[in-house]
């Protein structure tokens, strides 16, 4: 009966608003039936009212709302600042409130497990799906830095996390040297006071629950997961994850000031932003059901979001408290260079430090100077690129055998966040997109211009359709398709010929060099046949090393980008010289 009133409410959906709640901004979308189909009419857009001296999200998605409000006419709040659903005759209100959040901070983790490169990566990248931060850990392993009870002791009460995840031990395997693990953490939590002790979440050899539980004695919570490794070459990390996430929504969700409102309104339960923004681009994936892998990446404030799906599986990675505003001062402090590379200007390390500093303070400003947009350019590489490198772990087995110090190939590859949508330049979005991604082959970028991405995911949870049509109806961009050959090559050696015949008519043909980025002309809304002759020994993404082929594609906001500076990109050592590539580069790409 219950399953019939949803699908009841489900077809008297006509217009749906969805609230992104983010670290800086709240960003609050209108969809409406426009011509027969669902699409994207309105956005507004608020500080996010989290912290002092609001602490009310409420707040934050009605002043959002009123922005939406003043732009298309309708009215959607009451007299009392109440969301008026269901949407009425006249057109005032909504049918549908759908609720994003990703404002609260991470959970604090610290990893205790046994051998570095099996149970502990396994556990790593378990985290890394979810609005989680490891801050610590903890290792019995001799060759990765053993630690001593007392030193492990020293770390939890240190850290202060407000989980201590254990793993250890193949099901049937390790027991001793795992429970030693649990014992320090007994330890540790009775030298802290009840509330302030960490969670205990055991997911080693399922053998040893009993005893683990035993051993804890109701000194503080615990939970178990699945094993993250039952077996040497097998991983698990479903069990953990989904743990983490429900505690996220107990610890932070639940605890939202001003949530219960905004649950109320909503309905659907408030939803993590990653977690909507992943679904949409296994979405996209089921679309075409292609060979080719496709990737998502959505640069936040606070967080850099990674989203793959190969053959319909999914491989989230969130990297909390590392985004366009939050991270890269920290980035900077342990390896100034690794950001500095990518700024076109000269500029030292207390420049850079002083103006990430000041976007910490105030993240929701805008650069106002080039040095300021070329900096928040490279941290958004370095956020990426660094996103990137934790995920690749989890897609191993998905690598080509030929080049698997390489990404898989991915098409397509949406590219989410505020520095990217907002770039002065198309063409500066997709350089940092090949910067950072770096892909292979034959890929087509998409650019979310108006932070649907997340919104769309969220739909799809209270009305598929509406999510299907509005993504079909332009809501999401395409930047540019782009060719990348890789293969062995010197610099200024023909590796590639390209021809274009246009569908409204005419051709052009080019001969592409080995280290060149050469951008043709291709607009938004053409189509065109795409052929590709590559020297013996380049691959193109079509086969195999020397493969040619026509391909149809389509234009986008940058164009065509033929990107043969070779994979992996490496940039020159001398400063002056990197810095005339980078500032090359831009050029080539128009920006």
């Amino acid at each position: 009966m219950e399953d019939d009133v949803a699908d009841m409410a489900e077809e008297g959906i006509r217009s749906i608003l969805v609230a992104d709640c983010g670290t800086v901004l709240t960003k609050v979308v209108l969809l409406d039936r426009v011509a027969g189909a669902y699409r994207f009419v309105a956005r507004g857009e608020a500080l996010t009212t989290l912290d002092d001296p609001w602490q009310d999200v409420i707040l934050g998605i009605q002043h959002a709302i009123e922005q939406i409000e003043e732009t298309t006419g309708r009215v959607l709040l009451d007299e009392r600042g109440t969301l008026i659903s269901p949407e009425q005759e006249d057109g005032v209100g909504v049918d549908g409130f759908v609720g994003l959040v990703s404002a609260p901070p991470p959970l604090r983790v610290v990893l205790a497990g046994l051998v570095r490169d099996l149970s502990l990566a396994s556990a790593e990248r378990a985290v890394a799906g979810t609005y989680s931060q490891v801050v610590g850990l903890i290792t019995r392993d001799p060759r990765a830095g053993w630690m001593s009870e007392e030193e492990q002791v020293r770390l939890i009460l240190d850290r202060e996390p407000e989980v201590v995840c254990i793993v250890g031990g193949t099901d049937g395997g390790a027991t001793e040297p795992v429970l030693e693990l649990v014992s320090a953490t007994v330890l540790a939590c009775s030298m802290l006071e009840e509330g302030r002790r960490p969670l205990v979440l055991f997911a080693g050899n399922k053998a040893l629950r009993e005893p683990v539980v035993k051993a804890v004695g109701g000194l503080t919570e615990i939970r178990s997961a699945d094993n993250v490794r039952p077996e040497p070459d097998v991983e698990q990390q479903e069990g953990v994850r989904a743990e983490l996430e429900a505690f996220y929504n107990e610890r932070r969700l639940a605890r939202l000031p001003g949530g219960e409102w905004f649950q109320r309104w909503s309905m659907t339960p408030l939803t993590p932003t990653a977690s909507a923004f992943a679904q949409l681009i296994r979405y996209i994936w089921y679309l075409d059901e292609l060979p080719k892998g496709t990737l998502g990446i959505d640069l936040g404030a606070a967080h850099t979001t990674v989203a793959a799906v190969f053959d319909g599986d999914l491989y989230l990675t969130v990297r909390a408290g590392k985004g366009a505003a939050f991270g890269g001062l920290e980035r900077l402090e342990e390896d100034p260079e690794s950001i500095l590379r990518w700024v076109p200007t000269p500029m030292d390390p207390e420049t850079a430090r002083g103006i990430l500093l000041n976007k910490e303070a105030f993240p929701w400003t805008v650069p106002e100077v080039p040095d300021e947009l070329w900096l928040e350019q490279a941290v958004a590489r370095e956020m990426i690129w660094e996103a990137m490198r934790v995920a690749e772990g989890g897609w191993t087995a998905r690598k080509s055998r030929r080049y698997p110090h390489l990404v898989p190939q991915f098409d397509p590859i949406l590219l989410s966040g505020g520095v990217l949508a907002g770039a002065p330049r198309p063409g500066q979005a997709a350089l940092i997109a090949l910067d950072a991604i770096q892909p292979v082959g034959i890929s087509t970028l998409l650019l979310d211009l108006h932070g649907l991405a997340p919104v769309l995911g969220g739909v799809a949870r209270l009305k598929p359709l509406a999510a299907v049509e509005a993504l079909d109806g332009g809501g999401i961009l395409n930047l540019a398709t782009v060719v990348t050959p890789v293969g062995r090559a010197r610099k200024g050696e023909v590796i590639l010929r390209v021809r274009i015949q246009y569908e409204r008519g005419g051709e052009l043909e080019l001969e592409v060099e080995q280290g060149s980025l050469e951008v043709l002309p291709l607009p938004l809304g053409e189509e065109a046949i795409l052929e590709l002759r590559p020297r013996g020994g380049i691959d193109v993404g079509l086969g195999r090393p020397g493969k040619g082929g026509r391909q149809r594609v389509q234009g986008g906001l940058v164009g065509l980008i033929i990107d043969a500076r070779g994979r992996p990109l490496r940039l020159p050592d001398d400063p002056e010289e990197r810095r005339a590539q980078v500032q090359q580069w831009l050029w080539d790409v128009g920006g």
